[in-house]
């Protein structure tokens, strides 16, 4: 395995579409019609027949949760590949382009970065309405800034490595250097930062809809279910556990699946000459010619002084 591609095992990237899969059945199945009011029903506690109880109007309390679910999984799916697509290009055409192409693309990434996701995403949706689509469009705006920014500190980095350099020395184009060494060695950083990241989406999206804004706060989402219920917060607190602890599940289950941080796996610069050489030998040069190759042993008496 290449030594700078991503510490896949620290991750556990299978819990996204096990998250996924939950989403889009509960999209299609409930055990009941969630605004199936049943008045004879009201506040019902837990039972085999209904497992998380009724609320204020006999409703399956478990369907409408269901329901909200794959609309925060779509609104966090949109977000995060907003970020991931936009975000790594804006950083690398910061970081690959001239002076005033950078200057003036992380301006515009330090404008979204330090600009309230929050306050643009009501001020959106309040003109536009509250659904998945625009929710995930009104945050992701939000979201790509601070990953570009992200992604040209680590775009930048990863283009001084010594391996890197060889590579290119060796006479590698500027897309293989991306797409073979420099995008593999940023997926650490990146995927942690999407891990905290998401988390703080469905939190955001969950506010959106406890909000409203001018969408039917009966609906069953979870925001919207907190603010449904919370005149029932002493006498049916059940009422506000479920739909939150399912927020606080989806970001666990981001935060797990992302892990954490162990940084961008890259060969410090100072690393030795072999291992650049080694990194760069590995590339695939179409009609290099083996030639230079013959005097790298030579770099071995200097371990230090490639670059």
């Amino acid at each position: 395995m290449s030594h700078h591609l991503p510490a896949a095992h620290r991750r556990r990237l299978w819990i996204l579409p096990l998250l996924a899969a939950g989403a889009a059945v509960s999209a299609v199945w409930q055990p009941f019609a969630p605004d199936a009011i049943d008045l004879a029903q009201r506040h019902a506690p837990m039972s085999a027949l209904h497992w998380l109880g009724t609320d204020h109007l006999g409703r399956d309390v478990l369907s409408r949760v269901l329901v909200g679910a794959h609309v925060t999984v779509a609104v966090v799916a949109i977000v995060g590949a907003m970020a991931v697509t936009l975000g790594s290009l804006v950083g690398l055409a910061a970081a690959l382009g001239g002076r005033w192409t950078a200057a003036v693309l992380l301006r515009g990434a330090e404008f979204l970065a330090v600009a309230p996701s929050l306050v643009i995403a009501i001020a959106l949706t309040a003109l536009f309405g509250l659904d998945a689509l625009t929710a995930g469009f009104a945050l992701g705006i939000g979201a790509c800034g601070p990953f570009a920014l992200l992604s040209y500190g680590l775009a930048r980095r990863g283009m001084a490595e010594p391996y890197v350099r060889a590579a290119r020395a060796l006479g590698a184009g500027t897309g293989a250097l991306i797409v073979r060494h420099v995008w593999p060695a940023m997926l650490d950083t990146q995927f942690a930062y999407l891990g905290a990241k998401l988390g703080r989406v469905a939190i955001a999206y969950a506010a959106l809809a406890f909000l409203g804004l001018g969408a039917d706060v009966t609906r069953p989402d979870w925001g919207a279910m907190l603010y449904e219920y919370r005149p029932f917060m002493f006498d049916n607190p059940l009422l506000m556990v479920w739909p939150g602890l399912a927020v606080v599940l989806v970001c666990v289950s981001l935060r797990t699946a992302f892990g954490g941080d162990p940084g961008a796996r890259v060969p410090a610069s100072g690393g030795d000459a072999c291992t650049a050489v080694e990194c760069a030998e590995a590339h695939d040069l179409a009609g290099a010619s083996p030639r230079p190759l013959r005097l790298v042993p030579g770099l071995a008496a200097a371990p230090r002084r490639l670059i």
